[in-house]
């Protein structure tokens, strides 16, 4: 009927394309679609002022329709709707020109991380028992270990006042007792790993679970407005520190922290003017660290936020590979240099925090070198007043001192960076949840369950903020009745599956449902896994039952050719099936459910006319005693039904049977069904009836 207005004709047949008819005045352009949601756009005029959008990649080349169309008189006209690209006024789309901006900025959290992150960390891990335990583990193992050095010099320092025969006879006594404290600091060693271990593992347990259980809670806002890969991003780099860096982070710094405090106590008591000069170095290494980690810590934080975007995009990219492939290089080379570019910005915060990481390593290792020179001087100095043994001891610690203080400051900033994704954890665990589930006292005992609705001054909107498109509805429908809901684009037809599935909540009013509701939407979504998981994910049916509901809405032919059957795999989204066939799943698992309300939302908007015939059969026969609502644009649909409900502007303005609603001569209904056409088939029966 349009083929005047295209270059070529192609007809779809059995998986096969068949060109049916081409104009060969016309170049062979491809027909390019763009696979993923345009970033940028361009706006260009008409001549009555009217603004259109359309993609920024969009050429004649791209273009389902020539710049130039022939008109009915056979003479060409020029198209304006395909305005050449380079004559179009570019318009980047952010925050600043795009009004209703859907998607929101990733928060960052400024300075130090809260103390409250470190007590839901350890609460997460056991609370202070698991904590308590640690930290007496700790102590145990480094005075075992101190014991052993300890025991160590004053066996060497021995060697002075003790003959060589008394020293040998000595030798096994101190050989035992030295091996006992050095297996005692090696078992409190393995026993902290284990508490370490497991007090690790609860807490990345208690916070992924904590994460999933808030995600799965979270209202769809959310989900509209956080792309998947800051949610990747939460469940991969975030919940990986939790797993393995922070545990051992904090196990290294205990260790650090005590061997640190002893061995500068030893040192201190040994030579007392060591103290004059460590206090000082000390406090340089804190005011160092101090300086470090401020930018190191909002480094991590931006090296996480710029890795969302990057995900986001691969994620997209993985899952519309084929379609990036089948639109040519060009748009291959886009995603290219998109994806380089979301590279760049993530590797430009890290090569930040590489420099910051050598400017604190210089420093800190010139102020260890300068506290070993003190060490060493000090123990020349006293040489003739300590024994060999002690002045060891002294300089091993001292050895111990400067490596442990450098360690120490390492990993307090580490330490802060890793707590970083907790935080960013906590930020989704605490995201507002939906309501409840199931509202207690909802539902009488006594309800019946026939599948009837009622509808109290339902209100409805999809953010809080946001003007209401559904407003203060009353109606009833009766158990068994079918429903079609009608009107004009954006009347309010969708918001009302929206509200009555719970996708946001009702901003007033009630809505009462007494049994299971099943919906067949215009665009079904197919979780990825097999058939039979997606027709019963709970094991609930048997075999039979499932070839029964196939065969009912004629899909057991389709099932029975695949080798694995019901085993057979589904795609993400249902990819290997097409649009009717996932629609015929829908509604088989809604039989399976027996369920008593259906709602079909524009099913059939997407569907050729042997699939809509198949559905409306399936309709009548098997949900003879269902309630049905019907929403649709094409009003052939819901003519046979019992009542139509018409919307405009959020409200029901008309509902009546369909020849009462045609009879009153005048209604939006009336006007649909004048736009359509579809008055001549609904006066007809009744004027032959009339003259019978």
């Amino acid at each position: 009927m349009f083929f005047g207005y295209v270059d070529r004709a192609i007809e779809v047949k059995e998986g096969n394309l068949e060109i049916n008819q081409r104009n060969s005045n016309k170049d062979d352009h491809p027909i390019l679609v763009s696979p993923l949601k345009a970033r940028t756009f361009a706006d260009y005029d008409v001549d009555d002022g009217t603004t259109y959008a359309a993609p920024v990649h969009f050429t004649y080349a791209d273009s389902l329709i020539s710049p130039y169309i022939k008109s009915p008189f056979g003479h060409e006209c020029e198209n304006h709707l395909f305005t050449p690209f380079d004559e179009m006024k570019l318009q980047t789309y952010d925050e600043q020109t795009a009004a209703g901006k859907l998607v929101v900025e990733e928060e960052r959290v400024e300075g130090r991380v809260s103390k409250e992150v470190f007590f839901s960390y350890f609460a997460a891990a056991g609370g202070w028992p698991i904590v308590l335990l640690i930290l007496f583990i700790q102590c145990l193992w480094q005075g075992l270990s101190i014991g052993s050095d300890l025991y160590l010099g004053y066996w060497t320092g021995t060697a002075k006042v003790l003959t060589e025969e008394q020293f040998h006879q000595q030798a096994e006594y101190n050989i035992t007792i030295y091996s006992l404290l050095a297996v005692g600091s090696a078992t409190m060693v393995a026993v902290r790993v284990f508490f370490v271990s497991l007090g690790g593992m609860k807490a990345s347990k208690t916070l992924f679970h904590g994460l999933t259980a808030a995600l799965l809670r979270a209202p769809m806002r959310f989900f509209d407005a956080n792309p998947l890969g800051r949610v990747l991003n939460r469940f991969s780099g975030d919940i990986g520190q939790v797993d393995g860096r922070i545990p051992w982070s904090f196990s290294y710094f205990l260790s650090t922290l005590f061997v640190l405090i002893f061995s500068l106590g030893t040192t201190m008591v040994v030579i007392r003017t060591y103290s004059v000069f460590m206090l000082p170095l000390i406090y340089i290494y804190y005011v160092i660290g101090a300086r470090y980690v401020q930018p190191a810590r909002e480094i991590e934080r931006l090296s996480k936020t710029t890795k969302s975007p990057l995900m986001t995009h691969i994620s997209e990219s993985i899952e519309g590979a084929v379609l990036v492939r089948a639109f040519g290089s060009k748009q291959v080379r886009r995603f290219e240099r998109q994806h380089q570019t979301n590279v760049d910005k993530n590797n430009e915060v890290l090569f930040a925090g590489d420099l910051a990481g050598q400017w604190f390593a210089f420093r800190i290792q010139v102020i260890s070198a300068t506290m070993l020179l003190v060490t060493t001087l000090s123990l020349v100095y006293l040489r003739g007043v300590l024994s060999p043994g002690l002045i060891g001891l002294v300089f091993n610690y001292a050895l111990q001192i400067t490596a442990n203080l450098e360690g120490m400051v390492s990993i307090w900033s580490g330490l802060e960076m890793a707590m970083v994704a907790p935080e960013r954890v906590a930020e989704y665990t605490n995201i507002e949840p939906e309501a409840p589930r199931v509202i207690s006292g909802s539902v009488p005992a006594q309800w019946p369950t026939a599948g009837s609705l009622t509808f109290t001054n339902v209100s409805f909107r999809y953010k809080p903020n946001d003007p209401l498109v559904l407003k203060e509805l009353n109606f009833h429908i009766n158990a068994g009745e079918k429903i079609g809901i009608v009107g004009r684009t954006g009347a309010g037809k969708s918001s009302l599956t929206m509200a009555l599935f719970r996708i946001n909540e009702v901003a007033s009013g009630t809505i009462a449902i007494d049994n299971s509701m099943a919906i067949i939407p215009q665009n079904p979504i197919l979780f990825k896994g097999t058939l039979r998981n997606y027709l019963d994910p709970f094991d609930d049916y048997t075999d039979e039952q499932l070839w029964d509901v196939l065969t009912k809405v004629c899909m057991h032919a389709r099932v029975s050719s695949e080798e694995l059957k019901l085993e057979s795999g589904v795609e993400e989204n249902g990819e290997n099936y097409s649009v009717g066939e996932r629609q015929m799943l829908c509604m088989a698992r809604a039989l399976l459910r027996q369920s008593k309300i259906v709602v079909m939302d524009e099913a059939t908007a997407a569907i050729d006319h042997e699939t809509d015939q198949n559905l409306q059969r399936v309709i009548r026969e098997e949900f003879a005693s269902s309630t049905v609502l019907t929403v649709a644009h094409r009003l052939d649909t819901v003519l046979d039904c019992d009542r139509i409900m018409v919307f405009d502007q959020g409200r029901c303005v008309q509902c009546d049977s369909p020849d009462r609603l045609i009879a009153a001569g005048e209604g939006i209904f009336f006007e649909l069904c004048e736009e359509g056409g579809y008055l001549d088939r609904i006066m007809s029966p009744k004027s032959q009836e009339e003259s019978e």
